[in-house]
């Protein structure tokens, strides 16, 4: 049964797509990236703290609601002596004393229940700015998460390239490890028969069995760095081994080649142009340091916020529209407030803040000097290391050039008896080694090519 990778492979065949799987491997990495979704998650919330930061242009509104029960009410019944009421109004005609332990109630006492609802609007009206400038804080703040997304998904699609690169070359490694091990197996049985006639010294054959050893070494070597590569894209895609091994990427050498006719100051300038992710990362900081600092200078002592609250306060001993004859037990009230609100003094905090945040802002244009330094070194060094291993490999090439003459010549010499099959293996076995150095020299110069396609396009 074919795998989503394969039938992805063979799909594309069928539109001559020569890279075959990539857009396969980087819709897996947008999808399980666990460093993408985290950024994106960060952006999210990004997005929520600047719709906090505009809701403080408008009011807010509290709703307080509380039910009070009291054993003890703290008025209670009132009650006076019908006897008191009658000497005090002296009516003609009464008998005072006729009334004697008869009681007037003037007040039933307070009811054991109470409700209290509290509607508060407050509208804040003159802060000095900082309202507008937390937007913006935010604002920037939420670009900047925007940014890092787009820089690190543009980084794991370079690793990506570097590492599905690697393993195509590593590939090619492995089979002339193979041939190589081969002939060197080959070389160790000829010089032990040799040795065993007394035609060779003991000491040649301890040489070829070094130098098989050294090529199993290396082939060792290539399949742990081959299975490590396997792990490294699984890590960062979600593929499983099985996927990874079936997409087929071929490195654009070519595209490479027209890059290194490039000026290296031309690359270096277009990798710190302002439009460049990561100093557009900077210059949002280098913003964001900017607005802290007015908040702080509009936070300073005697610069005093101004609000305005409206309060509703409504009470009374029955639940409104649910307990009987509540609307005889209410009470309502209304205020109007206009609030200003200053810090006097605070031991000199908000002035450290000022100056903290001016500093901040110094150090982020000295980050940002210093990065536009780090790219421009960087683009040079890896200039240099691409010209420096296409020149290793040219080498490498012209000896796998003289190698083939040297085979060529070996094999004649072997053939009319003039020479020994030894030199004809060794000759072959050096002929691999230049061509595996070659391979590797090819890796460097296409790994620091995506680095600075990466950087500078």
């Amino acid at each position: 049964m074919l795998s989503v990778a394969g039938f992805f492979r063979t799909w594309c065949e069928t539109l001559g797509d020569t890279d075959y799987g990539l857009s396969y491997v980087f819709s897996e990495l947008d999808i399980n990236n666990t460093e993408l979704r985290r950024l994106r998650e960060e952006y999210a919330q990004s997005v929520l703290d600047v719709k906090d930061a505009k809701a403080g242009y408008g009011p807010s509104v509290d709703l307080l609601v509380t039910g009070t029960y009291m054993p003890d009410p703290m008025i209670g019944k009132v009650t006076v002596d019908l006897e008191d009421i009658l000497s005090a109004i002296n009516i003609p005609g009464s008998q005072v004393g006729s009334t004697t332990n008869q009681y007037v109630t003037l007040y039933q006492g307070m009811e054991n229940t109470q409700y209290q609802f509290q509607l508060t609007l407050t509208q804040p009206l003159f802060t000095w700015g900082k309202i507008s400038s937390a937007v913006k804080l935010y604002t920037a703040a939420s670009e900047v998460k925007q940014l890092q997304v787009l820089d690190k998904q543009a980084q794991l699609e370079t690793e990506i390239r570097t590492r599905l690169a690697a393993l195509y070359y590593m590939k090619q490694i492995r089979i002339y490890l193979d041939e190589e091990q081969e002939y060197a197996k080959k070389l160790v049985s000829i010089s032990e028969q040799v040795a065993q006639n007394g035609l060779l010294l003991q000491q040649k054959v301890l040489d070829a069995r070094i130098q098989a050893m050294e090529i199993d070494i290396a082939k060792a070597g290539i399949e742990d760095e081959y299975t490590k590569m396997l792990s490294s894209l699984e890590k960062l895609t979600g593929l499983s081994f099985d996927e990874l091994e079936e997409i087929r990427y071929i490195p654009d050498k070519s595209a490479a080649d027209a890059f290194l006719l490039h000026d290296v100051k031309v690359l270096q300038e277009n990798a710190v142009a302002e439009d460049r992710l990561s100093l557009q990362i900077l210059q949002k900081l280098i913003e964001i340091n900017a607005l802290t600092l007015n908040i702080a200078e509009a936070s300073v002592y005697w610069k005093p916020d101004v609000a305005l609250q409206l309060s509703v306060d409504y009470s009374g001993s029955r639940f409104p529209l649910i307990e009987t004859d509540w609307y005889r037990k209410d009470d309502s009230n209304l205020n109007i407030t206009l609030a200003l609100k200053t810090t006097v003094w605070d031991g000199g905090k908000k002035l450290n803040d000022i100056k903290r945040n001016e500093s901040n802002s110094t150090l982020a244009n000295i980050q940002y000097e210093d990065t536009e330094l780090l790219l421009k070194h960087t683009v040079l060094e890896q200039y240099n290391q691409m010209k420096l291993a296409k020149t290793k490999a040219d080498y490498q090439l012209l000896k796998i050039e003289t190698k083939n003459s040297q085979i060529e010549q070996a094999t004649k010499a072997f053939q009319t008896g003039y020479g020994s099959e030894a030199d004809l293996i060794t000759a072959q076995i050096e002929k691999c080694t230049a061509q595996i150095e070659m391979l590797q020299n090819v890796l460097s110069y296409m790994t620091a090519y995506y680095t600075l396609s990466y950087m500078t396009e």
